[in-house]
């Protein structure tokens, strides 16, 4: 309920303060004098756009705040504790906007975002004007209509978010896909030059090893005529140089205990023949091991070539790195694989959660069916009460496509919302059958038809702050008394805050406010509760234009009904 509204500098009001009561609060005036600043003011405090808009004193900020009681409304408790705000039984918003047009929010005090204060305004208010009659027309708002009376929102959001994580499935699906199949033709190429390193079965050092081995085989015969040659000269040869080097140190042993140097020389020559010896050792097994086989020698040639075709092929320059390429080859095949249990697993996933949401949407669709039927019998009961005597009212539940449409694509038969579409069908007169409420309703049947809505929702929803902003236009009579009383019905479960023209409507409010646009220097608008005998005064002025004795007994006659009533 809204406690307490104050405005401050907004367009034509320098200050405002106005306290509000419980049930029905109605607001009056001359055409022109300002009746729906209120409800702009409300409007701008719940985030409607500031643009072009014009302070009363262009050189200060403007202020808005509404002070709203919640402790009956358990469901704006949660969010508000949600989002850190007190929770107290009292909710203070407020919105201020400087002089360069720039926004700041404000809850209880504590500065938050735009979509903070945008996310209560549908539990704290409920805004209806004339230009929403034509969303009444909208089959996405009858379908809304139907879910808040139905009690499945809850029902159709978890749709909804299944529905969405089907679609980031669909999508995550293609996605692989697609680079699975850009993916198929590099993927060949990765598998053949895989396969053909493999084969190669690449050793790590192999390609030196075969290199020194094919030089060894290649020189083998110059090589051992090397090794004979050596053998001849240092140790089979006449006056070989062991032989000499053997005669030279037995004259050096014959002197050694003279001289140190000469016994010193001679152990020298003895470390010196040691070391033929075992260069003797060593030509004797290269002689014997080493041999030249063409076989082998075409074999190694035959290894090397195939290795420097690969190192050729790949643009490398040592083994190592196409052992690299083998690596990377592997981890491309394997990523194919991964592709294809990841493309497996989603589609699982679809599957099972595409059965989830049928399940979900038969569930909604049978809710909806179901208050479908109590919801057109109870909207038809309200409008016949609003001057529709002979009134109809039907829901029509339809599937979105029909189920030959779906043999490609079984997704296409749901919305966000589920599997149905709504029609409101509507007659006004007797003998007239029921058709789509866009081509058969009048301005002012779309007017009475949005009211029996909100009369029927009222009993169904937490209370919460109804606006009317001159939805009586084009009616009169005892269509104004009738909709006057739809009016006061809804008041007493949610309270309304009613801008009208019609006396009817304002005599049977609980709080009658008066707006007075005043000319001096410049316009102001003030706003003030009127008492019985000035309430009796402004409804004579709205019966006639001028207060005159007759009038003033009409709206006399007006409250004593209203009082009746």
């Amino acid at each position: 309920m809204l406690r307490e509204l104050y405005i401050n500098n907004y367009l034509l009001v320098p200050e405002l303060r106005l306290r509000l009561g419980d049930g029905m609060t109605v607001i009056t005036g001359e055409t022109g004098a300002g009746k729906s600043i209120i409800a702009g003011s409300i409007g701008l405090i719940f985030g409607d756009s500031a643009a072009n808009l014009e302070a009363f004193d262009k050189k200060r900020p403007i202020y808005l705040e509404a002070v709203f009681e919640i402790s009956k409304n358990p469901e704006l408790q949660e969010i508000l504790s949600e989002i850190n705000a007190d929770n107290d039984s009292e909710l203070i918003l407020a919105r201020e906007i400087s002089i360069s047009g720039k926004s700041s929010y404000f809850i209880g005090g504590r500065r938050v975002t735009a979509t903070v204060i945008k996310s209560l305004r549908d539990l704290l208010v409920d805004f209806h004007n004339q230009r929403d009659q034509q969303k009444i027309l909208s089959p996405s708002y009858q379908l809304d209509i139907l879910d808040r009376f139905a009690d499945t929102r809850e029902l159709r959001e978890n749709f909804g978010h299944k529905y969405k994580e089907i679609k980031r499935l669909r999508q995550l699906l293609e996605d692989k896909e697609r680079k699975q199949e850009e993916y198929k033709q590099r993927l060949e190429l990765y598998r053949y030059q895989y396969e053909e390193l493999q084969k190669a079965d690449l050793k790590p050092g192999e390609y030196q090893d075969l290199q020194k081995e094919y030089e060894l085989i290649s020189h083998s015969m110059a090589i051992l005529d090397l090794g004979h040659s050596i053998i001849q000269d240092l140790f089979e040869g006449e006056n070989s140089v062991f032989d000499r080097l053997a005669h030279y140190k037995a004259k050096l042993q014959e002197y050694c205990e003279l001289n140190d140097h000469i016994s010193n020389a001679a152990e020298s020559l003895v470390e010196a023949m040691e070391s033929l010896r075992s260069v003797s050792e060593h030509l004797d097994g290269l002689i014997e091991s080493l041999n030249y086989d063409p076989d082998r020698l075409t074999q190694l040639e035959r290894r090397l070539d195939e290795i420097n075709a690969l190192l050729h092929k790949h643009k490398v320059k040592t083994v190592d790195e196409l052992q690299q390429i083998v690596t990377e080859r592997e981890q491309e095949l394997q990523k194919a694989e991964d592709f294809e249990l990841e493309i497996a697993n989603i589609r699982e996933q679809l599957k099972q959660r595409m059965h989830d949401l049928q399940k979900t949407a038969e569930s909604l669709t049978e809710k909806r069916n179901n208050a479908a039927r109590e919801l057109s019998a109870s909207l038809q009961a309200s409008i016949r009460q609003i001057a529709m005597k002979d009134a109809r009212f039907q829901i029509e539940i339809d599937k979105i496509h029909k189920n030959q449409n779906l043999q490609t694509d079984l997704l296409s038969a749901y919305s966000e919302t589920g599997q149905d579409s709504v029609n409101f069908l509507f007659s006004g007169n007797i003998g007239m059958s029921l058709n789509s409420l866009s081509s058969v309703a009048s301005g002012g049947e779309m007017s009475r038809i949005l009211l029996g809505v909100k009369e029927v929702l009222a009993a169904k929803e937490s209370p919460r702050l109804l606006i009317l902003d001159e939805i009586d236009a084009g009616i009169g009579g005892r269509t104004a008394q009738s909709v006057a009383k739809c009016i006061k019905k809804i008041s007493q479960k949610h309270p309304v805050l009613c801008i009208s023209h019609l006396p009817q409507i304002a005599a049977v409010s609980d709080t009658h406010i008066a707006v007075e646009k005043t000319s001096d220097k410049k316009a102001i608008v003030s706003l003030r509760i009127l008492n019985n005998e000035e309430r009796t005064q402004e409804l004579a002025r709205m019966l006639s234009g001028k207060i005159t004795e007759a009038s003033l007994k009409h709206a006399e006659e007006l409250i004593t009904n209203r009082i009746r009533g």
